[in-house]
């Protein structure tokens, strides 16, 4: 290489040589860039379309009012990757993150867009966070508590929705009182206005909808955690995961994942920080 370097100095003048590396650089870079590319396409969409995962729930997965359509975060940033690795986008619904867990085997999915959780683990690998929230409760007209130490007692039962990420966080979080999970919101809603449990885990984005339900209900003003949000891929898929990492970072680096967000018009939902 130094050889060639030095005969190409005496048969050309300075400036055309370091044109020629120039252009090299930009003929040879373009070529490593699509290899990355093709491997990580060949990961993300198997099947020749981006396959988005939706656990239903209102937080990253709500469906629009008239069309039925899912639209939310999680549609968004499906719709954004799709684009940029020019495949189509294809939603897949699934009822629940709980039922989202149990079919992640059967090869139905490429992206999803949920919380980390080492029971989560065992069937995805996950990106850098994306969002972030607060975890909080929610008691019920006349509870006397009013901060999550008070919750953490002997007897006091909580509610959550199984498979939420609400629920798997409250499950490593308290030590002393009881987690009664249900299998949605309007259960576990239920079984807060009927008093068979104290309060209910939920996050600051969508539980004050949900308090809506029970007039007099009341969300306690200190955190019990913080939620973040990250994009999922199958486990294993290596050059999927190096593609939406590098996709969460510049995508929160240019503004587009705060103009994601403000479209989602989710009160307390932010980006979150690198």
């Amino acid at each position: 290489m130094h050889n060639a370097g030095v005969q190409c100095d005496r048969g050309f003048p300075t400036a055309h040589v370091v044109m020629m590396l120039v252009l090299g650089l930009c003929v040879v870079s373009p070529s490593y860039a699509q290899l990355a590319s093709a491997a990580a396409k060949t990961e993300l969409a198997p099947m020749g379309k981006l396959r988005v995962a939706f656990p239903i729930n209102a937080l990253t997965a709500p469906k629009d009012a008239s069309s039925g359509a899912l639209e939310g975060l999680t549609a968004d940033i499906g719709r954004e990757l799709a684009n940029r690795l020019s495949v189509p986008y294809e939603p897949v619904e699934f009822g629940s993150p709980g039922k989202f867990i149990e079919a992640a085997a059967s090869d139905v999915w490429d992206i999803a867009v949920l919380s980390p959780d080492p029971a989560r683990a065992k069937v995805a690998d996950w990106s850098a966070p994306v969002v972030e929230l607060d975890f909080i409760y929610l008691v019920p007209p006349q509870s006397t508590l009013v901060a999550p130490a008070d919750i953490d007692r002997t007897g006091i039962k909580i509610g959550a929705v199984k498979g939420d990420a609400q629920e798997l966080a409250v499950s490593r979080t308290v030590k002393h009182a009881e987690v009664v999970r249900f299998g949605n919101w309007s259960e576990t809603m239920a079984a807060l206005r009927d008093r068979k449990v104290d309060a209910v885990a939920g996050n600051r984005v969508t539980t004050p909808e949900n308090a809506k339900e029970l007039p007099g209900s009341r969300i306690l003003d200190e955190r019990f955690g913080r939620q973040v949000l990250v994009i999922f891929v199958p486990k294993g898929r290596t050059a999927a995961l190096a593609y939406v990492d590098e996709f969460v970072n510049e995508s929160i680096a240019s503004g587009l994942m705060q103009k994601i967000v403000a479209r989602s018009g989710r009160a307390g939902m932010n980006v979150a920080q690198p």
